[in-house]
């Protein structure tokens, strides 16, 4: 299978070009081939790379114009903090609305501040679990 590679000349600065064959000595001293370590192969890989880096940026503008300044993942990261703070509140209201039910308040079986207190053990033993600290 023969692949065709048209020829392009391409004008460099100095310093990018001193740079290119840094690299291509570089390798060389590590054990590469001429053949796979020279002034073609370098330049191809890092216009390769450029192109890559162009075409991601472009697509990370796409995003923010069509998400109001945020990237998807950003977006993605905003909506589920404030279900998260929704979903907090939501809870801390039920559970002041519940407690300030006078058969609750009377009720000694349920202490409010037991419970809080169970709850507060209950997440940090999950989040230990998902996030152990790393030994020091």
């Amino acid at each position: 299978m023969v692949i065709f590679m048209p020829r392009q000349n391409v004008y460099l600065k100095q310093k990018t070009l001193d740079e290119i064959r840094n690299i291509v000595d570089e390798r060389i001293a590590e054990g590469a081939s001429t053949a796979d370590a020279n002034m073609s192969s370098v330049c191809s890989e890092l216009l390769e790379v450029g192109l890559r880096i162009t075409l991601q940026m472009k697509k990370r503008e796409e995003e923010e114009e069509r998400n109001g300044g945020l990237t998807d993942d950003e977006l993605f990261r905003q909506r589920l903090l404030e279900e998260c703070m929704k979903s907090r509140m939501a809870s801390q209201y039920i559970l002041s609305y519940m407690f300030d039910l006078t058969e609750i308040k009377e009720d000694s079986r349920k202490n409010y501040h037991d419970l809080i207190s169970k709850f507060r053990e209950e997440i940090k033993e999950t989040m230990q679990t998902v996030f152990p600290d790393k030994e020091k």
